[in-house]
């Protein structure tokens, strides 16, 4: 390493250079170079000095670098303008500001040039590139040396990995890849000769079609029918599997295979190799840590093997099948492997065994140690409530303080074998315990799961039962969903439409304060007319009620806004029908300000000259004794003497006079 003290020893050697050299006025020249080797801390050191050409024509020939080179090293004292020095640490081709930097470069002699190339005893004849491939070469020496440093960790880490299980490859084989029935073509055959890839064997189907399904009489296998034919010139099957082992101090270690099924004749050729790990610990605290590593062809000097997550290799939203962890487990070596490890109870194989799906390994065992009923709910059957907890959803329909089943489920004990028969997942689960004490809530949750509705129902469950609902929009489905509206198109595609339409019939109903004991009123013989029918008196209630707290906000205000200047006045609307024709007239939206005002949430005034007081001119907006908004024709600002005139009239009348609300 150069001993950045001496070096600085040398930083300005104060070197002259000829005025009449015509590098000097070479426009295409943006440095020159001069060198010199030195002995700085007893090493023998190549020094190179840049300057910037148009400071040198001025006289000024102090160095903006000062590259000091030595065998290993290298290391650049650049001047600063406040005449102090700073080290850079990048190389030579780095140091200007634009990627043609060297080629503005220029030795100021040959001699200068040649020490350079005499010192680094480069076959290069131009100094530049010897220097750039000198300083390239120390650079992938760090690099490389780096790299080893990573990789010596990567092989510890990986020291106590066990080799995978002998009857891996048959399992993959039996279990994993799909099985075919390969035959060849013939028309009428009723008895196709044809072979199992499974077992290999010779075999004879009946009912024999491209796509179909069969069983092996040999290893009782299901095979896909596939003829010769239809194979071509290969047919590849691909997937992933997981092995997980114990690797010592209670941490396992997940081992990512991939499988390649290629067929060419009848028997696959198999290609099996790891291309990914993953390590899961719980610490001293109870956090499970993961560490990831992949493998990286040829890409390493003592081990492939890298740290991380696979980078995807197009874009992270496009599927990539050699960065997908999802896979098959491997569960025959599970009960030794999980001994003496925090997981030695985790139900993973009986999880596995039940969906014989790919899955994630390391979400399931981090929810078995964080989740203490996950092995609870596993043995009693709750499948889907344990995906859902492990992959998808917080556990904030569970009480996971609780032992027995159907206390951890917050239902009754009734309830738990219809749960476990429907499968039930955390969507279902929330909906079910929303019928808490409902007659007939096993009915209801089947006829829900069934029809596909999500929502609306509680709200009608307070004006019936169950039984009444069900029949009743049952009876009204089988007609009403053939109801088109008036542009053509299906009223009610699904029931769940006519039931949030029944939901907002009755809350209508309520707010109309129509008799709800009433038969006539829950159960009309046409919901769709008699929802229609209702809405358009709601709509008139909800009207006639906004107009009279829209006349009464203005009966408040009578006579305490009026003001009148420069032939402009202020003048009050009537009706709400007045402030929609205002904001028809002059382009804007203070049509849809009604309910506000009603609300008393703003004040909306009319300005009009004196001359024409129907014609509409300026609208104005008031909120808390202060004009928020002026606005004219297509929402034009105000003019000089609108300006004026508004002025005057807040500070002579709306401050002073407008009652408080």
């Amino acid at each position: 390493m150069l001993n950045k003290r001496e070096c600085r020893k040398f930083a300005n050697p104060d070197l002259k250079m000829i005025t009449g050299c015509g590098l000097l006025h070479a426009e295409q020249v943006g440095y020159i170079i001069r060198t010199a080797v030195k002995i700085i801390d007893h090493h023998k050191t190549l020094i190179l000095y840049v300057y910037p050409r148009i400071q040198a024509v001025k006289g000024d020939f102090r160095p903006l670098w000062a590259v000091f080179q030595d065998k290993d090293d290298y290391i650049t004292l650049e001047s600063q303008k406040d005449g102090n020095f700073k080290w850079r640490t990048a190389a030579f081709e780095h140091l200007g500001k634009d990627w043609h930097f060297t080629g503005r470069c220029a030795f100021y002699s040959a001699k200068d040039e040649g020490r350079v190339t005499s010192y680094l005893k480069s076959s290069h004849d131009s100094g530049m590139e010897a220097l750039t491939s000198f300083q390239s070469n120390i650079l992938e020496k760090r690099r490389r040396e780096r790299q080893q440093i990573r990789e010596n960790e990567i092989i510890k880490r990986m020291s106590g990995i066990p080799t995978l299980p002998r009857g891996l490859k048959g399992w993959i084989h039996k279990s994993v890849m799909p099985a075919y029935f390969f035959y060849d073509y013939k028309r009428g055959g009723m008895d196709v000769p044809g072979i199992c890839t499974s077992c290999g064997h010779d075999i004879r189907l009946s009912g024999v079609k491209q796509g179909n399904k069969g069983i092996c009489p040999h290893c009782r296998r299901e095979l896909i029918m596939k003829p010769r034919s239809r194979r071509k010139y290969c047919l590849t099957d691909r997937d992933t599997c997981q092995v997980i082992q114990n690797v010592g101090n209670g941490e396992l270690a997940i081992r990512i295979i991939k499988v390649y099924y290629v067929y060419k004749g009848d028997k696959p050729e198999p290609r099996i190799y790891e291309n990914a790990r993953q390590f899961i610990r719980q610490d001293a605290d109870g956090k499970i840590c993961r560490e990831d590593y992949y493998y990286s062809y040829n890409s390493g000097i003592r081990t492939n093997w890298k740290k991380g997550e696979r980078p995807a290799m197009f874009s992270k939203w496009q599927y990539y099948f050699e960065a997908d962890t999802c896979g098959h487990v491997y569960s025959k070596n599970l009960p030794a492997e999980l001994k003496g490890t925090p997981w030695r109870y985790c139900p993973i194989a009986d999880f596995y065994s039940h969906f014989r799906e790919p899955m994630e390994s390391p979400p399931f065992l981090a929810a078995y140690l964080n989740h203490p009923r996950l092995e609870h709910l596993v043995k009693i059957g709750f499948w889907n409530i344990v995906s859902d907890l492990a992959y998808s959803r917080s556990p904030d329909c569970l009480d996971e303080t609780q032992d027995r089943t159907h206390r951890i489920l917050k239902v009754s004990a009734e309830d738990v074998q219809f749960l476990r028969e429907m499968d039930a997942d955390m969507d279902m689960l929330k909906i079910f315990q929303q019928y808490s004490g409902l007659k007939d809530r096993q009915r209801l949750l089947v006829w829900q799961m069934e029809q596909k509705v999500s929502r609306d129902i509680l709200p009608i469950l307070k004006h019936m039962t169950v039984h009444k609902f069900i029949r009743y929009i049952e009876n009204q489905f089988g007609f009403l969903r053939l109801r088109k509206t008036p542009y053509g198109t299906i009223r009610y595609k699904n029931m769940q439409d006519l039931v949030s339409e029944y939901r907002d019939y009755l809350d209508m109903c309520h707010k109309m304060d129509y008799d709800m004991k009433n038969s006539f009123v829950l159960y009309p013989k046409d919901l769709q007319k008699s929802h229609d029918r209702i809405a358009r008196r709601f709509k008139q209630k909800q009207d006639a009620k906004m107009k009279r707290d829209f006349i009464a906000v203005y009966q408040g205000l009578s006579g305490h806004l009026d003001f009148e200047k420069s032939g402009m006045k202020i003048v009050y609307p009537v009706t709400p029908d007045d402030i929609i024709s205002e904001g028809n007239a002059l382009h804007h939206c203070v049509g849809s300000y009604t309910e506000r005002v009603a609300g008393k949430e703003c004040i909306i005034l009319f300005l009009r000259k004196c001359s024409d007081e129907r014609k509409p001119f300026y609208t104005v907006e008031v909120r808390n004794q202060k004009v928020v908004q002026v606005r004219g024709v297509g929402n034009c600002g105000m003019t000089s003497e609108v300006k004026a005139f508004i002025s005057a009239w807040e500070q002579k009348v709306l401050c002073a006079r407008l009652p408080a609300a």
